[in-house]
């Protein structure tokens, strides 16, 4: 055979136009790949695993496979060849350096291209092995055949012997990043778990090499070339510069303009520092956002950073957050807002689904993305996410609300921010008012952690506006007789619930009030929940106007709204002082006036489904307790920083140690498999053990599975009919486009509610493989499942 193929293009009748060969196609995912590689010096590395990913196409029975469609998809292996090739021409149980681990590494990265593999999995099966021994794949064929028309064994040792000389600083820094004081099991549970991270490194420069090389073939395009140092420096001088003319238009009149200047000037001196790990402590109010936008533009422009990312806990906070930065960068040719998953792919470990083609890259000079989608970028096993990790190399990623990084995986956050900080050169900023205290767990985030604004009591006095302060046990019927109450000398209240259960009791209990009463709901796509927030600000505003609003958590955090009163249900400390936030945001109240924030114990609450608020409610008794005892102590203040530190010492006591680690029933630990891997029992001849593919599939940020689905409200209802439409099905620019527009009308659906959906036809398949949903969409509860009357859907 003369030419081997990789990859053919037909025109729209079905007939081939065009062929790639393996060749044209290893090379090219090489060159994206070093390239991918380029700001932490693994070019090597990256090049020499993209060019024999796809050796195994270099056999017979896999060109049958692609050109006469003989066998089932996925049904040819092709993976293999290259994990073998590099460990029987490299891999030495006698090597003297790092060359084996080395060897490791390469062969992750070239052969978990279309999906992870375990190192050493639930029955002692050994991955690489398994891939050397493996029969009937054609390896000898593909191999012979590789180094005749892709690249000489030479060819390979060079590359190898280079791959080799970069990864040797970087596994030796590796080795020292657990400290000295730490136990014999805690260095090698910390140097397997960041090795891991190296080889998810490598392994998303492949796959980005290897997505991106098969979109230009496939569509016959050439996707723009990243932008160079110089271009970028420019780039940010040039916004940086814009923005601080911008800033120095804003009134200085006010203590709190005033002491917001003073929080963006310090932010922009902290700059100047090198890169590394940062906390942003700003109280409630101080423009956290602006001032972190500053500083990740001189900080990028001085240390030429190669991207800003920005994350955001909730979609309510990203929407927020975008349209600030937005106004200030005002080119949306260089942000990508990344929330949604609309592009569902299947793994299969020897196919590439062509839906990963639409899946979102982070490419963009400025990503604004959620923390679900980083966390995903982090751990997931999906190669859509993983494929998006090489971009945090270089970059600054601002944090917001970092308190909400769930504290099952506190370990595991912890640890990649180290590796992202010490390896991939990137630099971090956890942004909160209420710090969780990182160095209490037993994988901290290395310290010390500078200040960007070092703690000055003046700054915070000037952002106290309100009062915390804990009332006693209430039924939900005494609550709302509370809530008419202070109505009396208060024209707008919120009610924080942690239950959905609570919130639509105090919801039907306050309905009949002479007032205006709003609700919402995360069942609301953005685009509704936006106008349902402009609605609400604009009640807000109206003299004589009384307004309450009812929600959960949904509202909590970094929504830039106000009341002049708030009631919060009992529960963490960081929820309570977030749900303060939203009371009294401006000091509406007047100079020097507290704004009263009730802490109300809930009579007969259950949170045992949801214990990770049960623990928080505790500590946050704890410390009352504290507090009451020992008011001076914490400044008198419940939000004091003192006060904050107990209740992160409490919650932490209170949580079994393994919970941090991400601990699994009936199994080992995340942390465990991503790192000793508890099932590997046996003597084993690799480095790697980790149990990558098991770890991939069990992580979710969030317990529950969900489907992000198109809703027919405003804008969307014609974007799902062009979603349907022919032009979509054949023009891959053209559903890219109506994909990226369909974000703002998604809502997350559970499993359930999709199988119950499919029963009744209430979905509909969309190009693309994103699903529309038909009716059940309405203008007041957003997403219901049942009739309007019969449901109000919260969250």
């Amino acid at each position: 055979m003369a030419d081997f193929l990789a990859h053919f293009r037909k025109d729209l009748s079905g007939q081939p136009i065009a062929i790639q060969t393996v060749s044209q196609h290893c090379h090219s995912t090489a060159q994206y790949a070093a390239q991918a590689l380029k700001p932490v010096h693994l070019s090597a590395g990256g090049y020499l695993a993209g060019l024999v990913h796809d050796a195994g196409k270099c056999t017979a029975s896999f060109q049958n496979y692609l050109i006469n469609q003989i066998g089932q998809k996925g049904s040819v292996n092709h993976t293999f060849a290259g994990v073998r090739l590099l460990l029987e021409r490299y891999f030495s149980t006698d090597a003297g350096d790092f060359s084996s681990v080395a060897t490791e590494l390469l062969a992750l990265a070239s052969g978990e291209h279309h999906g992870l593999f375990d190192c050493v999995d639930e029955r002692q099966k050994n991955g690489f092995q398994y891939r050397l021994t493996k029969a009937d794949i054609g390896y000898d064929e593909a191999a012979d055949t590789f180094f005749r028309v892709c690249a000489s064994p030479e060819e390979l040792d060079h590359w190898f012997h280079t791959a080799l000389e970069e990864l040797t600083p970087v596994l030796e820094h590796i080795c020292s990043m657990t400290g000295n004081e730490a136990s014999d099991e805690r260095y090698e549970q910390e140097t397997a778990f960041y090795s891991g991270l190296l080889s998810r490194l490598l392994l998303s420069a492949v796959i980005e090499g290897d997505r991106r090389d098969t979109a230009e073939f496939m569509n016959g395009t050439q996707f723009p070339a990243p932008p160079s140092d110089e271009i970028l420096e420019q780039l940010w001088s040039a916004h940086l510069r814009q923005m601080e003319d911008h800033l120095d238009q804003l009134p200085q009149d006010s203590p709190i303009d005033r002491t917001r200047r003073t929080i963006s000037d310090q932010c922009r001196r902290a700059a100047e520092q090198p890169g590394g790990v940062f906390r942003l402590n700003v109280p409630t109010g101080g423009g956290k956002t602006l001032s972190s936008l500053r500083f990740a533009l001189a900080h990028a422009r001085r240390h030429r950073k190669q991207r800003i990312i920005f994350t955001s806990p909730l979609l309510s906070i990203l929407e927020q957050n975008a349209a600030v930065i937005r106004d200030y960068i005002q080119d949306d040719s260089l942000i990508l807002e990344h929330h949604s998953n609309l592009v569902k792919t299947e793994e299969n470990s020897q196919q590439l689904d062509e839906q990963e083609l639409l899946a979102e890259t982070w490419e963009s000079p400025i990503i604004i993305t959620t923390l679900v989608q980083l966390l995903n970028t982090l751990f997931s096993g999906k190669t859509t996410a993983i494929r998006r990790f090489h971009a945090l190399c270089g970059s600054v990623i601002v944090i917001d609300e970092v308190q909400t990084v769930p504290s099952k995986m506190l370990s595991l956050f912890s640890l990649a921010v180290n590796f992202l900080s010490e390896i991939c050169g990137a630099t971090i900023v956890l942004c909160s008012a209420t710090q969780p205290c990182t160095e209490q767990i037993e994988h901290p985030i290395h310290s010390p952690i500078p200040e960007i604004v070092p703690y000055d009591p003046a700054i915070w006095e000037v952002f106290r506006r309100t009062d915390i302060q804990s009332i006693g046990t209430m039924s939900l019927e005494q609550v709302s007789e509370f809530a008419l109450k202070t109505l009396d000398s208060a024209d707008s209240l919120l009610i924080v619930c942690n239950k959905k259960s609570q919130a639509e009791h105090l919801y039907s209990l306050l309905k009949d009030g002479d007032f205006a009463l709003f609700a919402l709901s995360a069942a609301m796509c953005v685009a509704h929940r936006r106008d349902r927030l402009d609605k609400l600000r604009n009640a807000l505003e109206q003299n004589g106007q009384k307004t309450v609003c009812v929600s959960t958590q949904v509202i909590e955090a970094g929504v830039d709204i106000s009341f002049a009163c708030v009631i919060r249900l009992s529960a963490g400390m960081d929820s309570v002082i977030q749900a303060a936030g939203r009371c009294n945001r401006s000091g509406e109240a007047g100079p020097g006036v507290l704004a009263p924030v009730y802490l109300v114990q809930c009579q007969n609450e259950s949170l045992t489904k949801i214990p990770d608020i049960q623990r928080g409610q505790w500590a946050t008794q704890e410390l009352i307790t504290e507090f009451s005892a020992h008011p001076e102590q914490y400044h008198n203040t419940l939000d004091s920083d003192e006060a904050v530190g107990y209740y992160y010492r409490a919650l932490y006591r209170r949580e079994p140690r393994e919970h941090r680690d991400y601990s699994l029933k009936d199994r080992p630990s995340l942390f465990s498999l991503l790192s000793l891997n508890s099932y590997c029992t046996q003597d084993q001849p690799y480095f790697f053990r980790q149990a990558f593919r098991l770890a991939g599939s069990l992580f979710q940020v969030f317990e529950e599975n969900t489907t992000d689905v198109v809703v027919p409200y405003g804008q969307g209802k014609q974007l799902i009919q062009d979603l349907c439409g022919e032009q979509a099905g054949r023009d891959s620019g053209y559903l890219r486009s109506l994909l990226e527009a369909a974000k703002p009308y998604t809502v997350s659906l559970y499993q359930y509610q999709i199988d119950r959906l499919n029963e009744e036809n209430g979905l509909i398949p969309l190009q693309g493989g994103a699903l529309g949903l038909s009716g059940h969409y309405h203008a007041e509860t957003g997403f219901s499942i049942d009739e309007p009357d019969l449901e109000f859907l919260w969250r």
